[in-house]
């Protein structure tokens, strides 16, 4: 691969020379007399190397070297002086050059420091080039991380916390922050600590646990069902190092599971078929809903008790349910029952009376058997 180099000299037959040298190799080689026109080229164009005078009228190379450090550029620079100085090549090997030449400076010598400078760039470049991959792995590791919902514990062999995910707070009640460092187990006081049994069992055998369903017998998240995942954690060379453990709060589902078991029986009504299911779903839906509701079906299935239920899974529940059967009553009587009467208001009223309605007060009146009511009612 063709490498740019920049040499900066006042004294053309040292650029001419240069460049025919380094150019015979292959390399791509420009070449200016001053500062200035140096830092015009550097600040435009990515070198591999740069070889300066320490001379260069009014700067030198050692502010060549400067900008080059500043710059943080991972470009090797060769300073040549013409005149030995300890001084001016302390100052250049402080400031990180590459190499530091007198001259003259003979072919060999030249294309030898030329040749060790570029495989020094060539491994910075390609230790530049992983550590920016893996930075890159460690963001997208560190962005998944976060963005899950499950629970993520890594561990050691001696069972201390190496890492935790935010998700940790939600389901066990302590943030990243107060266990990492810490051993897993004495982290674990305010349940019955059954994902540290499952992490012990996987740093023995050093095999993964699936799915492990358990209740956290947490104290304050009382009833949580978490299915715990445990498996060994390998570092790059594939040595067993410890265990991750991995933690999804089922909790919900496992109470929706139950109340789909439970649904067999719904508040006194026996049936488990599709269709019941459906009126289970319905008589909830309906159980808050502000609105009268209408009942059909032939005598003895159980109008009553879908009444029932829809009261008492209601926010009325802890009001009358009072039934009336309209069939029973004659029509002369049906107001009255409904909507009650004072003392005197008709013959026979020999004291007030409250009706179905009053006594139902907030709460729920089932009018059964309605399509018996008389029209003229």
């Amino acid at each position: 691969m063709k490498s740019k180099i920049l040499v900066i000299d006042d004294e053309e037959s040292i650029r001419f020379t240069f460049k025919a040298f380094l150019s015979e190799e292959g390399h791509e080689v420009l070449t200016v007399v001053d500062y200035q026109a140096a830092m015009e080229i550097i600040s435009e164009t990515e070198l591999d190397f740069i070889i300066t005078d320490i001379i260069l009228g009014s700067k030198s190379g050692i502010d060549i070297l400067r900008k080059v450090k500043k710059s943080d550029m991972r470009c090797p620079v060769l300073v040549i002086n013409g005149e030995p100085n300890i001084d001016s090549a302390t100052e250049a090997v402080r400031l990180g050059a590459f190499d530091y030449l007198y001259k003259p400076v003979r072919k060999e010598t030249l294309l030898r420091v030329t040749s060790h400078a570029l495989r020094h760039k060539s491994i910075l470049d390609g230790k530049k080039l992983l550590e920016a991959e893996n930075e890159r792995y460690r963001l997208n590791l560190e962005a998944i991380f976060k963005s899950l919902n499950d629970g993520i514990v890594t561990v050691d062999r001696e069972m201390r916390v190496i890492e935790a995910n935010e998700a940790t707070r939600n389901i066990c009640g302590f943030s990243p922050e107060e266990i990492v460092g810490k051993r897993f187990g004495k982290v674990l006081s305010r349940c019955n600590k059954p994902c540290h049994k499952v992490l012990k069992e996987t740093l023995k055998t050093k095999k993964t646990i699936r799915e492990f369903r358990v209740e956290c017998g947490h104290q304050v998240r009382s009833g949580q069902i978490v299915l715990l995942t445990s498996s060994p954690l390998m570092d790059r060379k594939k040595k067993f190092v410890g265990a991750v453990l991995v933690a999804r709060d089922i909790t919900r589902l496992s109470n929706l599971e139950k109340k789909l078991k439970e649904r067999h029986k719904f508040h006194n009504i026996i049936g488990k078929s599709l269709r019941m299911q459906e009126v289970y779903r319905l008589t909830e839906y309906l159980a808050d809903t502000e609105t009268t509701v209408l009942i059909t079906g032939e005598s003895g299935t159980g109008k009553e008790l879908v009444a029932s239920a829809i009261h008492h899974r209601g926010k009325r529940a802890d009001k009358p349910l009072v039934t009336v059967n309209c069939s029973a009553l004659a029509e002369t009587l049906l107001e009255s029952e409904l909507f009650g009467h004072v003392k005197g208001a008709f013959t026979g009223a020999i004291k007030d009376k409250a009706g179905r309605f009053q006594l139902a007060d907030k709460g729920t009146v089932f009018l059964d058997e309605i399509g018996d009511i008389s029209p003229i009612v």
